[in-house]
């Protein structure tokens, strides 16, 4: 039995390693492909490190929303995953979006690295999806009541955030009033049962809070390349929220490239900046979104590295002892 937990142990760790080399390869392309015209764009803004500073602050709280409504998800299905460690999933999950079908690749990468601490991986992992569509869902109201003027939604559309959130909060009992669906869905993901109106409550906030924080991140970044903002902090909410769900729809394109340009460009022009702006602003983004991305990931796969060789190096040391 040991020995075929080791061989397992063994073989999530190469294909650990060969996940990490193909996102690599891939945000290598990507930097090549976009690196010229960022750094352009970068030397002809003013920039004001100190907002910049305040952009990764209220990334950084974005993140924590998520790791935070994750963790409730996952203790109610009594799953105890610490919380240092429940965040080093989700950084280096986040890698996974740079590769074409990004979200599996994120759940493939979570999964992997829950079974290299004998944690219930397929658990993990279903949670984590759970979370992604209230996540998309929570987005959507973000977007119609951030932006909805923007994006050319009629008034009455308005409504939808608060029939969102009603929907939302009774999926609960939803899923526990239908026998079919329930079925359906215990056969991926068992412990949903265990979710509450109040872990739904939590979800929602966590996600509002995730969304608005990123938006608010873009507004800082905005306003550290330009003399101000230019446009309001609720567009540059909608023109996060916006171009991330569509990234999220061109599931395809690595990172949602090209088409969550396309639609910040849309958004922030329709909120009064002028192309020169939005373009600064939009191309900075990609860059600052990535190195937000990839520097904590890659962090923690070195100290994960680091962990590995040691405990490799003490295993050996045990055994030539006795």
């Amino acid at each position: 039995m040991m020995m075929a937990r080791a061989q397992i142990r063994g073989i999530l760790r190469i294909v650990a390693a060969i996940l990490t080399v193909l996102i690599l390869v891939v945000l290598v392309q990507s930097i090549r492909r976009d690196g010229p015209a960022a750094v352009d764009a970068w030397r002809s803004a003013h920039v004001r490190w100190t907002w910049v500073a305040l952009s990764v602050v209220l990334g950084a709280l974005g993140h924590a929303f998520y790791v935070i409504g994750w963790r409730r998800l996952l203790n109610d299905a009594g799953i105890r995953v610490p919380l240092w460690q429940l965040i080093r999933f989700f950084l280096v999950s986040n890698l996974g979006r740079y590769l074409p079908g990004g979200k599996a690749w994120q759940m493939g990468i979570i999964g992997v690295m829950a079974a290299e601490h004998d944690l219930p991986a397929a658990a993990i992992t279903a949670s984590s999806l759970f979370q992604g569509v209230i996540g998309v869902g929570v987005g959507a109201i973000v977007l119609f009541a951030a932006g909805g003027a923007l994006v050319g939604l009629p008034t009455p559309w308005l409504a939808l955030p608060l029939i969102g959130v009603t929907i939302l909060l009774l999926c609960p009992v939803i899923i526990k009033s239908s026998d079919r669906l329930r079925q359906l869905i215990t056969r991926h993901w068992p412990d949903v049962t265990s979710v509450t109106v109040g872990t739904m409550w939590m979800l929602i906030w966590t996600s509002v809070g995730n969304w608005v924080m990123w938006g608010a991140a873009f507004y800082a970044l905005g306003g550290a390349l330009l003399p101000s903002p230019v446009a309001s902090i609720s567009s540059y909410i909608a023109a996060w929220s916006g171009s991330f769900l569509a990234g999220l729809i061109a599931v395809v394109s690595p990172a949602g490239l090209g088409a969550r340009e396309g639609v910040m460009q849309a958004i922030l022009h329709n909120a009064g900046m002028n192309a020169a702006d939005v373009l600064i602003v939009v191309l900075i983004a990609r860059v600052w979104s990535t190195v937000l991305d990839v520097v904590p990931a890659v962090t923690v796969l070195i100290f994960r590295k680091r962990r590995h060789a040691r405990a490799a190096a003490d295993q050996l040391a045990q055994e030539v002892e006795t």
